[in-house]
């Protein structure tokens, strides 16, 4: 495949450790076995809190939530109406003072943490601080990362202008890496052992071949990550449905998975229609079935959407009871 990113690694390096630019390192719990989503499926309900582990154990955040992963000694989970970034361990939910909007991320084996704060940094005009890249290492409970690098400056830039027009976030994390797509336009690499930063120009964030995307099938499949060893990808397929809507302009999915030699498999679903997500190891995919069906305006009957998940090279699936209000963790890779 011709490559289509170019990247310019740049010779200054920052070792970014603990506490800087203008702001103060958090107090983090250290986990002596930090676990991550790795080892099976894991899901919450989005009104609730409720988190499920890959291990059966469920933790309870008592509150709804916008996203969440699995991390640490349980999950961190983002406050629906707050923003609040929120530890839920055995113990109980505990609110870490930090604050997330784009989304946090976690290391495959469940040691590092890591976002961008909405209000860690100094002050701009009304309610907008300059942003602050944050990384945590879960193991030591200390702060591997904590910058405004890249997030403008507040003497110089309008930065309300400037965080409504970038797009900046979280990219991945792996277990040696951090990347931030930070609004200047650049990447931030950072070395999760030492703290050092590297910045990275991209010229295509979502270019296949970039360290921080998710596994694709070569050429890609529409739309759907393949597993770690590019054996079988989600194939993205949306169509209208007669028995669900009469307007043909209403499609709804019917994803199927495609192998590496090109095959496809349609998933056994048992379900009006279904949207694969993501893979919660190399044979066993999660998404979401009966989806867009609750809106009795525009569908003949309505239906409670559940959590799925299907296996390859079977195409078996099975619906998981009680999730109507599911959500996925955040992926560690961008998608």
């Amino acid at each position: 495949m011709r490559r289509t990113l170019t990247l310019l690694i740049a010779a200054l390096a920052l070792a970014a450790c603990g506490s800087s630019d203008d702001s103060e390192a958090l107090d983090w719990t250290a986990a002596k076995d930090p676990a991550g989503a790795n080892g099976g499926l894991a899901w919450a309900d989005a009104q609730t809190g409720e988190v499920h582990l890959p291990d059966g154990v469920t933790l309870a955040a008592d509150r709804a939530i916008r996203s969440f992963v699995v991390a640490g000694a349980g999950a961190y989970v983002v406050d629906k109406d707050s923003e609040s970034l929120v530890e839920v361990t055995a113990d109980g939910a505990r609110a870490t003072g930090a604050y997330v909007n784009k989304g946090a991320k976690a290391s495959p084996n469940g040691r590092y943490l890591a976002f961008i704060d909405p209000k860690a940094g100094p002050k701009f005009e009304g309610t907008t601080h300059q942003l602050t890249s944050v990384v945590v290492d879960l193991k030591t409970g200390k702060e591997v990362l904590r910058s405004t690098r890249g997030m403008g400056d507040p003497e110089e830039d309008d930065l309300t202008n400037l965080y409504e027009s970038a797009a900046y976030g979280v990219l991945a994390v792996s277990d040696e890496t951090a990347w931030f797509s930070v609004p200047d336009g650049g990447v931030l690499s950072v070395d999760l052992a030492s703290g050092k930063v590297s910045s990275i120009r991209s010229s295509d964030l979502s270019d296949e071949n970039n360290p921080w995307a998710t596994p694709r099938l070569s050429p890609p499949t529409p739309g759907g990550p393949a597993n770690s060893d590019r054996s079988w990808a989600i194939y993205h397929v949306v169509k209208p449905d007669p028995a669900q809507s009469t307007d043909p302009a209403v499609t709804f999915p019917h994803d199927e998975l495609e192998s590496a030699d090109g095959s496809r498999l349609v998933p056994r679903a048992d379900a009006e229609n279904w949207y694969l997500k993501q893979w919660v190891d190399d044979t066993t995919v999660a998404g979401f079935a009966n989806t867009g069906l609750d809106d009795p305006e525009m569908v003949k009957n309505t239906r409670s959407s559940s959590l799925l998940t299907c296996t390859v090279p079977g195409g078996a699936c099975d619906s998981v009871p009680d999730s109507e209000y599911a959500i996925l963790p955040e992926p560690n890779l961008l998608e």
